[in-house]
């Protein structure tokens, strides 16, 4: 068995380790080191080796389901060792340890925005208080003064680390707003484990907290999607028809990127649907597919149904934006466009063909109509825009 030797001072409790077997294939198992003891956990999850893309895809699920469980069992231990249970001990948990194990749990999900994110703000957390911050020293004059410190003269030195030339900059609002929301998320959580009663950050008037001005957001009209597909772009990639299957769809580039063959299922009236869990929120979401969309699919030629099927995408939506660009520009359309504009498109387009707003939000998987609504306010200025092109009379 391939162990190390006890080791005191893990950065975490629990480790991924693996075990060789007979027939060349790897064992998953969980290296725990609680209060001086050692323990090993068999997952019944085992790596093939990595001699064909059928199994580095196995391999890619297996781990995701290992790292999964192993946050879990993080999150577990912490539960054993301070008694959530008993509210006055529960509230001696370390804020920052919580956090770290809900990145690592975003990490394990494929949520790698979130994971990233809720690391700035851990970062950014212990900067302005340390490392052994509880959630009893975590009130609202905290909190305050947690957003009093993002809006001083710090600079964003994370931009500036990854790339030399640049030197940092004050925090953006966007940036702020996006850090303390996370901060809030993991409160939210708390309060639901029952860590807490009540998450403090209730509490904050919504003027102090950090915000940013609404922006415009980006949509395609039907004429402007009509140029992308009508423009030759056939570069080794699956960019143009993942794009194209988004805005007729509105799945975000997570789900569509990690989207299998065994998620596209047929209904009980014979439809094509797609049912999947989006990265984002964990949710289960049930969507029609449109004849529109269904032409962007790729012929599946007896790839398996755990098979992704624009597989040729970017790990990162940031690599797939920078070829997406070479399209637009083919296309000859000016805007700003992204991957996440496809979803807009598709909001925007269902709402102005006659679409009801619960339904749209429906569609795209809001948990709150409120968010939806953006897009309603979208449609009507275009309908005012409209209109005030006819010449007075």
């Amino acid at each position: 068995m391939n162990t190390t030797k006890d080791d005191n001072n893990l950065k975490e409790p629990v480790k991924l380790r693996y075990k060789a077997l007979k027939d060349g294939n790897q064992s998953i198992y969980l290296d725990c080191y609680v209060n001086g003891v050692r323990e090993y956990k068999f997952l019944s999850l085992y790596l093939r080796p990595e001699s064909n893309r059928e199994n580095k895809l196995w391999n890619r699920e297996q781990l995701r389901l290992a790292n999964a469980i192993k946050a879990q069992y993080i999150i577990d231990i912490q539960n054993g060792e301070y008694g959530f249970k008993d509210r006055n001990r529960s509230r001696k948990l370390n804020f920052i340890t919580y956090c770290e194990a809900m990145a690592a749990e975003y990490d394990a999900n494929g949520q790698n925005s979130c994971a990233v994110l809720m690391r700035s703000a851990i970062k950014r957390m212990t900067d302005y208080k340390g490392k052994n911050i509880t959630f009893n020293h975590i009130d609202k004059d905290f909190l305050i003064g947690f957003i009093e410190y993002l809006n001083s003269d710090i600079r964003d030195f994370d931009k500036a680390a990854k790339d030399k030339n640049r030197k940092p900059k004050p925090l953006s609002n966007v940036y702020k707003e996006a850090l303390f929301a996370r901060i809030m998320v993991a409160l939210n959580k708390a309060e639901r484990d029952g860590i807490i009663l009540k998450n403090p950050g209730k509490d904050i008037d919504r003027k102090l907290k950090p915000h940013s001005e609404q922006k415009t957001r980006c949509y395609l009209t039907l004429e402007e999607i009509q140029k992308i597909i009508e423009t030759e772009y056939k570069p080794d990639n699956d960019i143009k028809p993942a794009f194209l299957f988004c805005c007729f769809s509105g799945l975000r580039y997570s789900d569509v990127s990690k989207l299998t063959w065994k998620e596209i299922t047929v209904s009980q009236d014979g439809y094509a649907q797609i049912e999947t869990t989006m990265q984002k929120t964990g949710k289960s979401i049930t969507i029609p597919i449109s004849d529109n969309a269904m032409k962007w699919l790729p012929e599946r030629e007896g790839n398996l149904p755990e098979s992704r099927i624009f597989y040729k995408l970017p790990d990162q939506v940031n690599n797939a934006d920078v070829r997406l660009r070479t399209l637009i520009k083919k296309a000859g359309i000016s805007k700003h466009v992204t991957f996440h504009t496809a979803r807009h498109s598709f909001a925007t387009l269902t709402l102005t063909y006659g679409a009801d707003l619960y339904t749209v939000s429906k569609l795209l998987g809001h948990a709150n109509i409120r968010t939806t609504q953006v897009y309603a306010k979208i449609v009507d200025e275009s309908k005012r825009k409209a209109v005030n092109l006819i010449p007075k009379l």
